[in-house]
């Protein structure tokens, strides 16, 4: 028998719509990648002229374990991520992580990291999860829960 582990949805109720984000990159041109399709080679090209040439990961400090925060919270926290990786010396670019209707937008940032690295930053911004592109296919990966890594979109 396997250790039980409690289900995404007990960390955060919109986890549900997590493989239903769309993603605009700030990037120049800006890039929009809806993750309910399989990024086209153009928009996947268009990642890697703008500096995404490698694998990356998509997070965010807003939410932290999915509970809502104050909107100068959730700055203050993004300045504090933002601070992080550029001291470190990643490359990263600002995303908005938005519902498909645009009713709720998290500020993100593309950050070009090992995933390992990725997950802990993760875990230590309390994050329940982080968007991983592997080159081909984003996932979500689980920071704060323990859960099988999903490919996307859900129906590939």
């Amino acid at each position: 028998m396997g250790s039980m582990k409690s289900t995404p949805n007990q960390h955060d109720p919109d986890w549900p719509h997590y493989p239903e984000t769309v993603l605009e990159f700030a990037t120049s041109p800006a890039v929009e990648i809806d993750l309910r399709e399989t990024p086209s080679d153009d928009k996947i090209a268009a990642l890697q002229s703008a500096g995404l040439d490698q694998p990356f990961a998509v997070m965010t400090a807003f939410d932290p374990r999915g509970e809502n925060l104050s909107p100068a919270e959730n700055e203050k926290r993004k300045q504090e991520l933002d601070r992080r990786l550029r001291s470190s010396g990643y490359r990263f670019a600002q995303v908005d992580a938005c519902s498909p209707d645009r009713s709720h937008c998290e500020c993100s940032v593309a950050v070009v990291m090992p995933q390992e690295k990725a997950l802990d930053l993760a875990r230590e911004m309390e994050q329940v999860a982080i968007f991983w592109f592997d080159g081909k296919h984003f996932w979500i990966l689980g920071a704060l829960i323990e859960t099988d890594p999903l490919m996307l979109p859900l129906s590939s």
